[in-house]
């Protein structure tokens, strides 16, 4: 009896240090995002949908208006996220050089990520030729317009830049404001169409010759572009005059477009599931409907679209569980979460090559952006957006100074000298994003 009970108790103790083993064979990783509804949303979705049991992942709330500098922070401190993000490639670019991320290579190659990713995306995570970080978020910017309001008043869609004004001039007539938003609450927003204008103005080509270090901000092409825009901000297109365009804050001007007031808006695809969820039908208490069409350029009649990523990740030299990051990191750039994650949290997907009816649920008007966006890119008709491809010290001059062009306190020709001295001094330190080749 006594040498059964032992052997009962001796495999009692296996089995507990079996089970205690198996506990602590568990990886943790760890995520921060931010703390409101859309950062909750993908956030719980991931660890809902993340398909392993050897592997938790912890997410860790945060400031939203904070969350990008706590994270910078703590990496320099050696803490931090195990994965973490910040604005766009420039920014990863820093991170990169600076020691704090660890390369990615030999997961792409684990994981096939190369054939999983739009090449000029993944290019953009590159840094000497290594791979430090992944896109997220595919973005453009769009004049959306109040179909209700356009089909009263016989409007047409422009596809010209000469048309756009026309029809400027007619919105007005109308006693309407042309477009929003307005930027009151967020200043780093004024690049929007600084982006736009470098690119459906001056044209893509001189962009991308700027951006390689071929052509200088400086050029004439450039100052025409900058000039017309300065000039439809000083002559009211947005928000209806300039003081309100500085002062009031996105929620007034959606809801404005919602009800009719504003004609028009230029925004980014982050709001193609926000307008008919939060102000227009029912919830903006109205009976009117909205539609977009691509900003037109002075060179086209055929689509254009600048091109661009919302953020990047990238995994922490100080993480203690770097395999498993990357295992985290698989999931989230599955074309399965990224069409679970828009779907149910709004978020744009990532710049992935998705086959088959991923989105055969998404609004029709969504699809028709993501099918005319991927033909422009297929033909050409791209351009850049400054958070994804300028530089960062030469992107915080762009946004922070254009507002002293808008009232006049600055000329254009010295806001793009200012941007080229920025862009000459990051040249010369390798910190240019990498340029998706034309």
């Amino acid at each position: 009896m006594l040498k059964k009970r032992m052997l009962l108790f001796a495999i009692l103790v296996l089995l507990t240090s079996l089970l205690a083993g198996a506990a602590s064979a568990q990886e943790t990783v760890t995520v921060w995002a931010a703390d409101d509804e859309t950062g909750s949303c993908w956030a719980r979705l991931l660890v809902d949908t993340f398909p392993r049991d050897d592997i938790e992942i912890e997410v860790v709330l945060q400031p939203g208006s904070s969350l990008v500098d706590a994270q910078r922070t703590a990496l320099q401190g050696g803490a931090g996220p195990d994965i973490t993000f910040s604005h766009g490639p420039s920014f990863m670019l820093e991170l990169a050089n600076a020691g704090l991320l660890l390369s990615l290579d030999h997961y792409a190659d684990e994981y096939g990520w190369d054939d999983r990713f739009a090449p000029w995306a993944l290019d953009l995570g590159r840094v000497e030729g290594s791979l430090y970080s992944l896109s997220e978020e595919l973005e453009t910017v769009i004049l959306y317009y109040n179909r209700t309001v356009f089909e009263e008043h016989g409007w047409e869609t422009p596809k010209t830049m000469d048309e756009l004004y026309a029809l400027a001039d007619a919105i007005r007539e109308a006693g309407l404001v042309v477009m929003g938003p307005a930027f009151g609450e967020c200043a780093p927003c004024y690049e929007w169409a600084v982006s736009v204008f470098f690119t459906h103005h001056a044209g893509p080509e001189k962009t991308y010759e700027a951006l390689t270090g071929q052509r200088p901000w400086t050029d004439p092409a450039f100052v025409e572009a900058i000039t017309a825009l300065k000039d439809i901000v000083q002559d009211g297109w947005y928000m209806g005059g300039i003081d309100l365009f500085f002062s009031d804050t996105f929620q007034q001007a959606h809801s404005l477009f919602g009800a009719g007031e504003i004609a028009m808006s230029f925004e980014g695809t982050w709001m193609l599931d926000n307008y008919q969820r939060d102000y227009f039908g029912e919830p903006g208490g109205n009976e009117n409907e909205w539609d977009w069409f691509a900003f037109p350029t002075t060179f086209s009649e055929e689509p254009h679209f600048v091109i661009g990523v919302g953020s990047s990740w990238g995994i922490s030299r100080w993480a203690p569980n770097p395999d498993a990051a990357a295992a985290v990191l698989d999931h989230y750039y599955s074309t399965s979460y990224q069409a679970e994650s828009h779907g149910a949290c709004g978020n744009a997907p990532a710049p992935l090559i998705y086959e088959g009816d991923v989105f055969a649920n998404a609004d029709p008007r969504e699809a028709r952006l993501y099918q005319e966006f991927g033909q422009a890119s297929a033909a050409g008709n791209y351009g850049y957006t400054s958070w994804s491809f300028w530089p960062a010290r030469t992107n915080v001059w762009l946004w922070e100074q254009i507002t002293r062009v808008y009232d006049d306190q600055l000329s254009v020709e010295d806001y793009l000298a200012g941007m080229q001295k920025e862009f000459e001094e990051e040249f010369a330190e390798g910190l240019i994003p990498p340029i998706p080749a034309r």
